[in-house]
């Protein structure tokens, strides 16, 4: 570790101290419960302060561009800090700081160089968003095998598209009997793989490691090398992999022309995992059934994306990870994490900061 990457020691005498900024006056979804706080105070217990700090933060993607002065103050003497991803600017203020810990799944936009260098821990909240994404994942195929964007668009625009069902049935499909090839098989992956199994769908899993571990409810696996033929046979291709620099532009025109016509492109993940010219050309010349998206390059999406206007494009706004049920998760893993940190043990989804994941 350089002098530049090198962290302050704890000063003797003085309590721990965690900063938890994890709020937004807009989006109650991504504040955190004032129960919660209390609940982490508990489990820190004596020799610890933990201070929820209550300035907004733009809780979308993975986390603010910027922090307020508030947030700043706040972690100067901070040994952990829990947030939507980390700032270098915060990094920098923290100058004690040992752990830190996202709220988000994606991490690429906290691995700046000076966190990379340290030894400061980094956790993520993967395998939180699991659940919700794996069933934004099955609605997404359900919409375009049951025909429900011909229907949706059809009768907005005033008529009765019986004839886009019964004349084309082509253009439906069943779950059942079908390939979903999901890409990325950690949490997230493997719940929607677990869920198309369940919907009698053929599951193929693309990962980086094949042979790592057994996957029951995989049909095969294969390793990226195999991903080519794996979208050849695919119905439904799930993107649910993290985006690093060995992944960026993993989806381009060529693996977009290897899908068969009547498949469905899923991207759950990152946007800069895909080609999006590539993907709406494709798209407006009939070359592929649909695209479901919850991610993209440039988010909010531009006004004048073509993605925008594709009837065969279903968009959420990086919404699939949203449900009640997020702090019940989070407070799960953010205390047990608290309590391994406390007792010297191994932390979980510990981030491998040179791989990015």
């Amino acid at each position: 570790m350089t002098a530049d990457t090198a962290r302050e020691p704890a000063r003797p005498g003085l309590p721990r101290r965690l900063v938890v900024w994890m709020h937004a006056e807009r989006y109650p979804a991504w504040t955190i419960p004032e129960a919660l706080v209390a609940r982490l105070r508990a489990a820190a217990g004596a020799g610890w302060e933990v201070e929820a700090v209550r300035v907004s933060a733009r809780a979308t993607g993975d986390g603010p561009a910027a922090a307020p002065p508030e947030v700043l103050a706040a972690v100067a003497d901070a040994e952990v800090y829990f947030g939507f991803g980390i700032t270098p600017e915060v990094f920098r203020a923290a100058g004690r700081l040992r752990w830190v810990h996202s709220g988000a799944a994606g991490v690429r936009g906290s691995l700046f160089p000076e966190l990379r260098a340290s030894d400061v821990a980094f956790t993520n909240s993967a395998g939180i968003h699991a659940e919700p994404l794996a069933e934004w994942a099955i609605g997404a195929m359900l919409h375009f095998a049951r025909g429900f964007d011909l229907a949706v668009h059809g009768v907005r625009d005033g008529g009765w598209p019986y004839d886009e069902f019964a004349a084309r049935p082509e253009a439906l499909g069943e779950l059942t009997g079908s390939t979903a090839v999901v890409v990325g098989y950690g949490g997230i992956g493997r719940a929607v793989g677990m869920r198309a199994r369940a919907l009698g769908m053929r599951v193929v899993a693309v990962r980086r490691h094949p042979g790592a571990s057994p996957l029951p409810e995989a049909d095969r696996v294969v390793g990226p090398d195999g991903l080519a033929g794996a979208l050849r046979e695919a119905a439904y291709v799930v993107l649910a992999l993290p985006e690093t620099d060995e992944t960026q532009g993993l989806i381009g025109a060529a693996e977009i022309a290897a899908l068969p016509p009547r498949a469905v492109l899923l991207n759950l993940s990152r946007g800069g995992i895909v080609d999006e010219t590539a993907l709406a050309a494709a798209l407006a010349r009939g070359a592929l059934r649909g695209a479901a998206l919850d991610v993209f390059r440039e988010e909010p999406l531009p006004a004048g994306s073509p993605l925008r206007a594709l009837r065969n494009v279903l968009i959420t706004p990086h919404a699939g990870s949203v449900t009640p049920r997020f702090w019940e998760r989070q407070a799960g893993l953010m205390l047990r994490n608290l309590e391994a940190w406390k007792a010297g043990r191994p932390l979980e989804n510990r981030v491998d900061k040179e791989r990015g994941y």
